[in-house]
């Protein structure tokens, strides 16, 4: 079997063991389904059934939710999902994961672009590939519903056809268009892809600065700008710009600041160390501990001139450019908004294995193969256990898995009035309406008259309350609902044992967390009774019979 053929099986079983990652158990972990997700499933369920999103906008270009607004292709692409899976959890996560799935594969071929007779990228194209399969941060982004996931592989696309295209001008419009796309996949595109354009016809100027080329470059960059006109159009609205405003800087700009947050990216105890909670995994940073050194050794080399030179100047206009939106933000290294940062330091990584690899002499390769798979197997072990017991249960109560829970038993009360509690989780009403596969005509015109702006807005009302059939989904109201026939359901600190014993409640029902504490508690109420109490003073007794 030749070397060509040996390549082949080590990338199939790369991609393989990156796909398992992110597909196994992926309807169980993580412990629930974020409110986020849940608004990107329903839009995608309603955009399917009705060509209208839940607020009755055909079909938007920017979708309003919770508050603020989710760039569309996500939701786009989930209809596909939905239609095949139905209205599950594993559905609304199904794009993600398959976007990190298919960036394993993107990666390989976009080092492997850069290689030719005298440079053979091939081994570090595998390296490439295997890290972006096993590596914390690309195997967490893509269990969730994030439309960062998507837009990484859309960029990641983008650089392989730009690359292509020095070769070959005729991928120069495939690429700014794929690169357009990706700007209406996730927010840090917007920025990255505009600046990233430019500075590559520059660093490539002697190929593509001539004559021949010029009327190749116009349509591509005519092509790029098209795909900009529906941000052009949400620029005016304030739709575009809410979320940046709400993840801004407090207080200003500040260049003091934003090079405080610009330098924490490249940080080692940031990449290789446990970050703060919500953040990633517990007791693990986005990259594996061991992973420290072929980066040094990356670095070194290419100071000694080691690294293959177009594919240096990629890695170091990334790695300068990538970083740049999250820093803009008022959060110190915050992943999620800097995952093609993640991905350049995943391939710098990977350039300093294959530096190890080649200078080792040949008998030795075979056994550094070995000690390599083994301490990707132990990584594995480690990430298993932080991932799929610590942070499953450790979190499951943000991603809403007594909500989840809940649904089954709902359906025993079908005949009955229930209110839910969403004080302090606004993405309820959305999570039920999406798993109950709710009308989405009935909630058209449910929540489209609750609008307070304009759908696209530069501001977002959250108070919405949502009426699925026999279920209302809003803060309790005690001064009313306590005095009325029916069951309240929130978590212990919606309802908590002395408002059971004032308002006479009577337990229903429990719901459990993923670590089998109660979370929430359903109550029939006892309006008859709480009636009789001297102290009632609500006119809902004066009017009863």
């Amino acid at each position: 079997m030749n070397n060509k053929n040996v390549n082949k099986l080590f990338l199939v079983a790369i991609f393989l063991i990156g796909l398992f990652l992110r597909f196994y158990n992926l309807s169980e972990v993580p412990a629930g389904l974020h409110g986020d997700a849940a608004s990107q499933g329903y839009n995608a369920f309603s955009i399917l059934k009705t060509g209208m999103d839940r607020y009755g906008e055909s079909f938007p270009i920017l979708f309003r939710s919770l508050g603020s607004y989710q760039p569309p292709l996500y939701t786009y692409l989930t209809t596909i999902s939905v239609l095949i899976f139905g209205n599950t959890v594993f559905a609304a996560r199904f794009i993600s994961a398959l976007s990190g799935s298919l960036l394993i594969l993107v990666t390989y071929f976009f080092v492997n672009s850069f290689s030719n007779k005298k440079n053979n990228l091939e081994t570090i194209s595998l390296f490439a590939a295997g890290l972006v399969s096993i590596s914390p941060w690309a195997i967490f982004f893509s269990r969730l519903t994030v439309e960062a996931n998507l837009g990484l592989l859309l960029f990641v696309t983008g650089l392989f056809l730009f690359s292509k295209s020095r070769f070959n001008i005729k991928f120069l419009p495939l690429a700014c268009l794929v690169l357009g796309l990706s700007t209406h996949a996730y927010y840090s595109e917007r920025l990255i892809s505009i600046i990233f354009i430019p500075a590559f016809l520059y660093f490539f100027k002697d190929v593509f600065w001539k004559k021949e080329k010029t009327k190749w470059i116009a349509v591509s960059l005519i092509i790029f700008i098209f795909t900009l006109i529906p941000h052009i159009f949400t620029v005016f609205t304030g739709a575009f710009s809410r979320r940046f405003d709400q993840v801004a800087s407090l207080g200003g700009f500040s260049i003091f600041e934003f090079v405080r947050k610009y330098l924490d990216y490249f940080l080692p105890k940031n990449l290789f160390f446990e970050l703060p909670e919500g953040r990633l995994i517990p007791k693990i940073g986005p990259f594996y501990l061991w992973m420290i050194i072929p980066l040094l050794v990356s670095v070194f080399g290419y100071f000694k001139g080691k690294i293959e030179l177009n594919l240096s100047k990629i890695l170091l206009l990334l790695a300068f450019l990538t970083s740049v939106p999250a820093a803009l933000t008022g959060d110190f290294f915050y992943p999620l908004r800097a995952l093609e940062f993640l991905w350049i330091i995943s391939i710098v990584i990977s350039v300093g294995l294959g530096i190890i690899y080649a200078s080792t002499e040949y008998k030795y390769k075979f056994a550094i193969l070995i000690i390599l798979c083994v301490v990707a197997l132990v990584s594995l072990k480690s990430f298993y256990t932080s991932y799929f017991f610590l942070f499953r249960y450790g979190t499951d109560k943000n991603y809403g898995y007594s909500y989840v829970k809940l649904v089954e038993k709902l359906s025993e009360y079908s005949d009955k009035k229930i209110i839910i509690d969403s004080a302090r989780d606004t993405g309820i009403g959305v999570r039920l309406a999406y798993l109950l596969r709710y009308d989405p005509n009935k909630m058209q015109e449910m929540l489209k008259s609750q609008m307070k702006s304009p759908y696209y807005s530069g501001t977002v009302n959250t108070d919405e309350v949502y009426k699925l059939d026999n279920i209302e989904v809003r803060p309790m109201v005690w001064g009313k609902d306590v005095y009325i026939e029916e069951i309240i359901v929130g978590d212990l600190l919606a309802i908590s044992q002395s408002q059971v014993d004032e308002h006479k409640l009577k337990l229903e029902f429990e719901i459990p967390s993923a670590d089998g504490a109660v979370y929430l508690r359903g109550y029939s109420t006892n309006p008859e009774e709480k009636c009789l109490s001297p102290s009632h003073g609500s006119v809902y007794c004066d009017k009863a019979p």
